[in-house]
């Protein structure tokens, strides 16, 4: 009689497939994360394991040889997965950076997550304020009065949303600190003085430091006024009437400590903010690898844009790559 232990099924040969009958597109991206591997296609971004990861002891024979666990609905077709994780997958290179890569990748992860609740979250106001017009408008009017919509708790969303976006705003400054350790437990205002008086005020990435910091500051401060109930840091409103007649979109105005925001919609200030959350990932990673990176070969290597047909098969702006006679930009890779 064979007495000898059952095989794992791990060991024995076969192939799977990502069960998700919702996608069904290729896989365009794979790449280790933390104890995992992330496989992306076109729709969503999948994590995998393999059972030795989870019973390493090799205790349970029956286990199954992998498992997958869906993480976003976001893929290669996402600008917010290509901005974020995939153009700091490309940056954050050991060959290019002596930073601790494995720690800026799960935070770029971090990063790409908070902008992905913070995008639904938008996108969910913007929802619920069409929802309550229609609403309105669908009423029978009875007597001279005017009803106005009303999505109700505005402050509350303001505060939800800006909770996520700061969550991604402490993943980019936690990004910034592997680069500059000096910079732990400072602020942002404080990494553009750093980068001011360590580059001087025409260098590439003072100039970034410049367009981006007031924003990325702006979204702190409202996150505290917000949590804080500060009533007059930050002012909201809901639908409201005009003396002209008109109705005003749910509203929110900023004025606290540096920063400051005069009235606007709240659906145009959440559009914005997930698009300037974005823009400043993006150009930060990217000037400031370039402003750290490494010698590699002898070659005179810099970040670059890509070509359009580069950024299609890439899935991002920017590489490392070197110029060429004629002044075209060859990536790296």
């Amino acid at each position: 009689m064979d007495k000898r232990p059952p095989m794992p099924s791990r060991d024995s040969g076969g192939s799977f497939s990502l069960n998700n009958p919702d996608d069904g597109t290729p896989i365009k991206e794979m790449f280790t994360l933390g104890d995992g591997l992330l496989l992306i296609t076109e729709k969503c971004t999948y994590r995998m394991q393999v059972a030795d990861q989870i019973d390493p002891g090799r205790k349970n024979p029956a286990l199954p040889p992998n498992f997958q666990q869906k993480l976003l609905d976001h893929g290669t077709a996402s600008e917010l997965l290509c901005r974020t994780l995939l153009q700091a997958k490309v940056m954050f290179q050991k060959e290019f950076q002596s930073i601790d890569i494995d720690r800026a990748m799960q935070l770029s992860f971090d990063a790409l997550s908070d902008l992905v609740a913070t995008h639904e979250a938008a996108e969910a106001f913007i929802s619920a304020e069409r929802a309550s017009i229609d609403k309105a408008q669908s009423l029978e009017r009875k007597d001279a009065s005017q009803t106005i919509p009303a999505v109700g708790n505005v402050r509350g969303h303001c505060k939800s949303f800006a909770q996520k976006a700061d969550h991604f705003v402490v993943s980019l400054l936690g990004i910034v600190r592997l680069f500059y350790p000096e910079m732990r437990k400072k602020s942002w205002d404080d990494f553009r003085e750093m980068v001011k008086s360590k580059y001087g005020e025409g260098d590439p990435l003072y100039e970034v430091s410049e367009l981006t910091v007031p924003f990325l500051q702006l979204i702190r401060n409202a996150r505290d006024c917000l949590e804080h109930n500060n009533q007059k840091g930050v002012i909201t409103a809901d639908f409201e009437p005009q003396l002209d007649g008109t109705i005003a979109l749910p509203s929110i105005e900023i004025d606290f400590r540096k920063s400051s925001l005069g009235r606007g919609p709240i659906s145009w200030f959440m559009e914005r903010t997930t698009k300037g959350l974005l823009d400043s990932f993006e150009m930060i990673v990217a000037h400031t690898c370039n402003k750290n990176m490494q010698p590699f070969g002898g070659l005179p290597m810099s970040i670059g844009i890509l070509s359009e047909d580069h950024q299609k098969a890439w899935h991002v702006r920017f590489a490392y790559g070197t110029y060429n006679q004629d002044g075209q930009f060859v990536p790296c890779g």
